[in-house]
Order: structure tokens, then C-alpha cells, then sequence
């Protein structure tokens, strides 16, 4: 664990983590302008609630967690004001191969689609489990949640996707997925 005086030096924070921070952001937002713009608005976090950080965790996941909370802000906000798509992928997206760039855009829609009305605690439990691949203890750790907590957000999402989305409703009977009957 970092020392109090290393928690407080974003410098420090930045050299130590910025790489992991931008790898968060640009995994999740697939453009890397964007993934730096989120990544100094992390630091800038970081720097301004330095005195909220308890210690309770270490620095990287603290970190984190204020980056997908940055990228979910960010995702919502492509949402409420969506860019024109032509220029988004003559802008920002890397060079295209076949149909890959506007797979990337379709996907960028999806999430956000999918994560829309829900409350920032279950974005969280989605983007932790389903994107990340984070096992529910492991992602109520990181929240400060119990597991079951996390199952129960989880449960609704997929009821209520299901429900919103009824064409997509063989999604959640894959085998990976934690309440399908053959998953430990």
C-alpha cells in the first residue's frame, strides 16, 4: 500500500498507474482521444478527492474504479449527445479493416443502449462482470458490496434487458452467465 504521501502526489500516481488507467479507459471507450481525455479527467479526480481515498484499498484500484466511473460518464454522455457517425470514424477511429470500425461504433451504441436508465451502481456491476470479466466477489469487493449484492443487480439487468429487448433473449441463457443452471 502507497504511503500517505505518495496517495497525495497525482505525479507520482500518474507515473505509477497512468498506463493502467489508460488502458481502462481506452478498453472501454475504443477511442483513444477520447481514453485520454478520460484519463486526465481521472487524475484531475484523484487530485481533487485525494482526501477522501481511506486506504482501505490500494491506490490502483481506487484508481479503477474512478476511471470506469469517468468511462460510464463519458459513454452516457455520447448517448445524450451522439456524435455523427461519419464523423466519428473519420475523426477518431483507427484505420479500417472490412467492417471492423463500424463494428466498434455498433458497439459503442450497444452499450450504451444496454446501460441507459440504470443507476451507476449497476453500470458498474455490469462493465466489471460482463466487460472485464471480474467475478461477482471480486466485484463486490471493489464496490464495497457483498456478491450477493452483486448477483441480485445483475438478475435484474438481464430480466429487464430481456424484457426491453426481446429479441435478444436467448443472450442470457449461455452457460457463462452466473444464474444459468450449469454455471458454478
Amino acid at each position: 500500500m502507497a504511503s500517505a504521501d505518495e496517495r497525495l502526489d497525482v505525479a507520482a500516481l500518474y507515473r505509477r498507474y497512468g498506463d493502467m488507467v489508460y488502458g481502462r479507459c481506452l478498453s472501454m471507450l475504443h477511442n483513444e482521444a477520447d481514453a485520454v481525455d478520460a484519463m486526465q479527467e481521472v487524475f484531475l479526480k484523484a487530485h481533487r478527492y485525494a482526501d477522501d481515498f481511506r486506504g482501505g484499498s490500494k491506490p490502483s484500484t481506487w484508481l479503477y474504479r474512478i476511471a470506469t466511473n469517468q468511462c460510464l460518464n463519458v459513454i452516457r454522455s455520447r448517448k445524450r449527445h451522439p456524435e455523427d457517425p461519419v464523423e466519428e470514424i473519420q475523426d477518431h477511429a483507427p484505420p479500417a479493416v472490412g467492417d471492423s470500425v463500424l463494428t466498434t461504433l455498433a458497439q459503442h451504441q450497444l452499450v450504451a443502449r444496454l446501460l441507459d436508465g440504470w443507476d451507476e451502481r449497476t453500470q458498474q456491476c455490469v462493465v466489471y462482470c460482463y466487460m472485464d470479466g471480474m467475478t461477482q466477489d471480486e466485484v463486490g469487493e471493489l464496490l464495497g458490496i457483498s456478491g450477493a449484492a452483486v448477483r441480485k443487480r445483475l438478475a435484474k439487468f438481464r430480466v429487464q434487458t430481456q424484457a426491453r429487448f426481446p429479441d435478444w433473449a436467448g443472450w442470457a441463457a449461455t452457460p457463462d452467465l452466473p444464474d444459468h443452471p450449469e454455471a458454478p
